[in-house]
């Protein structure tokens, strides 16, 4: 299969090809599973380990790393016993798969376990919290005070708060990775019994390996604070790969990646490890628990620009979660339906998301021009944000104001996105965090398009109330890559069921009361339990917050067939206008109400609409594109002719109207 591989040249993604396995190592784990266990001394030593709860740990003696290329562990016999003949031959790699176009579907053609078939005894999302290592750079002050304030806000105990001497750089050697971080942590894990390992002979690509799998593990996931290395370089000197690829050979990875894979020790650097924990068939069965703590540790790191942006994130997430996040769903894709073009599964992982959300009730903006939305775009108090394809922060989410409700969660599909996540204008992690998300992921390096999240799979496990981390995790195909994390693991944004959110929201005049309002009537039209006309919508809608008043306009221009939608909608649009208080959102408002006159032939009233903006907000309506005069469509004007670009050469021609707002559809015949 023709699987996308991203490049940083410019905008552009170049298409390679890599081999499917008919056995992944995610099968190979649940099938050494049922075998005898044995208890087996970690090969590294533990007078290394931190000598108090909450300490500084430095590193201990050179030790194998967690993906040692060594079959042999020094020191413990019972690791190198030869496999009995009887033993199968796990080859990770067959033959090549046939060369195809990728379906519109959830794709398939990377190694991954098919995860639909295991049922693991999981944990609660609520038992996370007794399961979490905290993990700061004991060399750097903010981050000890990153993770205190942090354990404080969460209630993790001292014993479970860990400093690391670490190098401070973002980007570290392999031999820096395994003696700082990799070896310490195990290492202090060891030491307060919270995980014990089991030898296994295995056979990899040909060759004997002797693993040790985790038979018990109190660490189902782990959190690195800000100032803990990001991502370990590329060692040439390293060969040894489970990939036959050259392309995916590298044994470069993102720090937190290559941490998941602590409780299995002794896989190749190079390459990366199918995710048992991949949730191939997007149905939840596979849950986060005791056994899948044994092959895995949910890793995410609360990092970014500055040491504020960390503190805010924190603090952020705990009101979300009070609260319930509830805003505007923003879905960016490039515009791609054939399914001969391998990259369309990009775009149909949005598609697949935007159906979810719509199902939730969620008002969703969906864009599909081929270039990211542009920053004259007026959309604001956005909660979810999914998108792509642009080298670095670009448009509304770098444009002042910024745009983010508070517990924000937003991602930029590019292939170098995290290369670094202390700037505010590089990539797209840090500047996203810098400007108000609480959460967001990214690759440090050059990844495949199939081995980035799968964002149908991310929206579906965080739709149902799973923890940032496991829709992170669940939504990634490989393990000891490129994808970072970023952002509190424990992190619910759904925890409060919506009728329960509603109920303790407050004044029905907030903001954040309304969205949840808009999601509730959404999702009882959606679920054909309210009647989609006129009157029932006004009645459901019949408060007077600014947000509510506005999404009922949005909601009565899809009314099918009925007169008396538009003079409501307008008559919404200008109760919204009236209660809107921020430039940007009257102005959005306002666009909104002139396109609906200017559909409708009132060519006049859409002017005077304009001029309004343009009276109010010289400087923010030009930058919205509020200029010029009615007239027909052209450059720098949406479909209905108003202009939405202060300078038409700067951007290509799109709508600044919410995507909500769209034409009704053709009257059939006979209709009233």
């Amino acid at each position: 299969m023709s699987t996308p591989f991203c490049s940083g040249g410019g905008n552009r993604i170049f298409a390679r090809r890599f081999r499917r396995p008919d056995i992944c190592l995610g099968v190979l784990l649940l099938g050494i599973a049922a075998m005898g266990s044995l208890r087996a001394a970690d090969p590294i030593p533990t007078e290394s380990a931190p000598p108090s709860p909450a300490s500084d740990a430095t590193p201990g003696d050179s030790v194998p790393p967690t993906n040692s290329s060594s079959a042999v562990f020094p020191g413990h016999s019972e690791l190198n016993q030869p496999a009995p003949p009887s033993e199968p031959s796990f080859s990770l790699h067959s033959t090549p798969a046939p060369s195809e176009a990728p379906t519109a579907g959830i794709p398939s053609g990377a190694p991954a376990a098919n995860t639909s078939n295991f049922i693991f005894p999981g944990g609660s999302p609520d038992e996370l919290p007794d399961h979490l290592l905290v993990v700061y750079n004991s060399t750097d002050s903010s981050s000890k005070d990153l993770a205190l304030y942090y354990a404080r806000r969460r209630n993790i105990p001292a014993e479970r708060i860990l400093g690391i001497a670490c190098p401070q750089e973002e980007e570290i050697s392999r031999a820096q990775y395994e003696a700082t971080i990799r070896e310490p942590i195990i290492s202090y894990i060891y030491k307060k019994g919270w995980m014990t390992r089991r030898s296994v002979p295995a056979r990899l690509n040909g060759a004997m390996r002797d693993l040790l799998i985790a038979t018990h593990n109190e660490i189902w996931a782990m959190v690195l604070m800000r100032g803990v290395p990001l991502k370990i370089a590329q060692d040439s000197t390293l060969s040894s790969s489970l990939e036959q690829g050259e392309a995916l050979q590298t044994n470069a990875a993102a720090v937190d990646s290559e941490l998941a894979l602590l409780p299995v020790f002794g896989l190749p650097y190079g390459g990366f490890v199918p995710n048992i924990f991949y949730d191939s068939t997007n149905n939840g069965v596979v849950r986060a628990g005791p056994e899948l703590a044994t092959k895995l540790i949910l890793v995410t790191r609360l990092d970014g620009p500055r040491f504020a942006d960390v503190h805010r994130m924190i603090d952020d997430t705990l009101y979300a979660e009070q609260h319930r996040l509830a805003g505007l769903a923003v879905l960016d894709t490039r515009g791609l339906d054939d399914v001969r073009n391998a990259y369309t599964v990009g775009d149909s992982w949005l598609r697949h998301a935007q159906g979810m959300l719509h199902q939730e009730g969620w008002m969703v903006k969906f864009d599909t021009s081929s270039e990211v939305i542009p920053p004259s775009d007026p959309l604001n108090h956005v909660a979810l944000y999914l998108g792509w394809y642009r080298a670095d922060a670009f448009g509304p989410w770098v444009t002042p104001p910024d745009r983010f409700e508070r517990g924000a969660i937003a991602y930029h599909l590019h292939s170098f996105s995290a290369t670094t996540i202390h700037s505010t204008t590089a990539g797209w992690v840090g500047p996203l965090i810098a400007h108000g998300a609480a959460a967001t992921m990214g690759c440090v390096y050059e990844p495949y398009l199939d081995l980035t999240p799968h964002l149908d799979i991310f929206t579906r496990r965080l739709l149902d109330g799973d923890t940032f981390a496991e829709a992170a995790y669940a939504s990634q195909r490989g393990l000891s890559w490129m994808v970072t994390v970023v952002g509190d693991p424990l992190y619910r944004p759904f925890r409060q069921p919506l009728d329960t959110a509603l109920g303790t929201a407050g004044s029905p005049t907030s903001d954040h009361y309304d969205w949840l309002l808009l999601q509730q009537v959404q999702h009882e039209l959606a679920n054909g339990d309210l009647a989609n006309t006129t009157s029932a919508l006004e009645q459901a809608l019949d408060v007077p917050g600014a947000a509510a008043q506005e999404g009922l306009g949005d909601l009565l221009q899809k009314v099918p067939y009925d007169p008396d939608a538009f003079i409501a909608a307008a008559g919404a649009y200008r109760n919204a206008s009236s209660l809107e208080v921020e430039p940007i959102d009257r102005i959005r408002v306002g666009l909104k109400l002139a396109q609906l006159y200017e559909s409708s032939g009132q060519t006049e009233r859409a002017q005077a609409e304009l001029n309004i903006l343009r009276d109010l907000y010289p400087n923010d309506a030009a930058r919205f594109g509020v200029a010029g005069v009615v007239s027909s469509s052209g450059p720098g004007s949406n479909p209905t002719g108003i202009p939405n670009l202060a300078d038409p050469t700067l951007q290509p021609s799109r709508s600044a109207v919410d995507a909500a707002t769209i034409p009704r559809p053709p009257k059939p015949p006979g209709a009233p």
